[in-house]
């Protein structure tokens, strides 16, 4: 099965409405379509904490944001 499209966009709009980086709803959606094909376990806690790693790594708070500036 692949990640409908609806799904894709929607977390696209939330990453830029957030404020972050376009790459942050790539590794998203890569994530969700590695699920959804069965190409990944949602119940391998290893796996998952891996990729949770990544996706903090790649946001970024509001008070971080504001220190920047």
């Amino acid at each position: 099965m692949s990640l409908d499209s609806k799904i894709t966009e929607g977390i696209r709009d939330a990453v830029a409405e957030a404020g972050q980086d376009p790459k942050l709803a790539q590794r998203l959606i890569a994530w969700m379509t590695a699920v959804t094909s069965g190409n990944e376990d949602v119940n391998d806690s290893d796996a998952a904490a891996r990729r949770l790693d990544v996706l903090y790594e790649s946001t970024t708070s509001r008070s971080e944001t504001k220190e920047l500036f």
